[in-house]
């Protein structure tokens, strides 16, 4: 398929006190991010931290479970995409498990933007971006990622401009 989802999830670590309280919230939003990305028409790849999960939200028989091989951020990004690009993949959606604002109109909406521009974003309210999509690879753009602040976010889009690359970025919406 020329369309790849990538989600990555985040094992909590949760301390003894909290637990109950933050497994709840792990899986309400784990529960969220399956339902919306379920019936999206592409490739769905799912990156854990820790531990792969089996017979999870995410059923096996939709979503490729994968492991990241390194505990760098930028990195774990460059690997994912270089390995979907790998694949053929001529549009690629990036997504954390953990914003429950986001919805299938919005992954969809990145998707459909990345046919006329190379680098689509959906940035959060408070600064950093929801969701990402691209139709190129290059490890540069990754520079300030994981795009926690409005300054990450501005820096990327200067790169793009440097580069002449297309872009494109939609109405902010507010994370968890």
């Amino acid at each position: 398929m020329d369309k790849h989802l990538i989600i990555f999830v985040r094992t909590p670590s949760v301390k003894e006190k909290d637990k109950n309280e933050q497994l709840k919230a792990y899986l309400s939003t784990m529960e969220h991010t399956a339902s919306i990305t379920s019936n999206i028409s592409a490739s769905k790849h799912i990156y854990y931290n820790k531990h792969i999960e089996n017979d999870s939200v995410f059923n096996d028989e939709v979503f490729q479970k994968k492991i990241h091989k390194t505990l760098l951020p930028k990195q774990q990004l460059s690997d994912a995409l270089k390995e979907s690009f790998g694949q053929w993949a001529k549009k690629v959606v990036f997504m954390s498990s953990e914003s429950i604002q986001v919805s299938q109109k919005d992954i969809e909406l990145v998707f459909e933007q990345l046919n006329n521009s190379e680098f689509v974003i959906l940035p959060q309210i408070k600064g950093g971006v929801l969701i990402f999509g691209t139709t190129f690879f290059n490890n540069d753009l990754l520079n300030y990622f994981p795009w926690r602040t409005e300054d990450d976010l501005l820096d990327t889009i200067i790169s793009l401009q440097k580069s002449k690359r297309s872009y494109c970025v939609l109405e902010a919406k507010n994370a968890i």
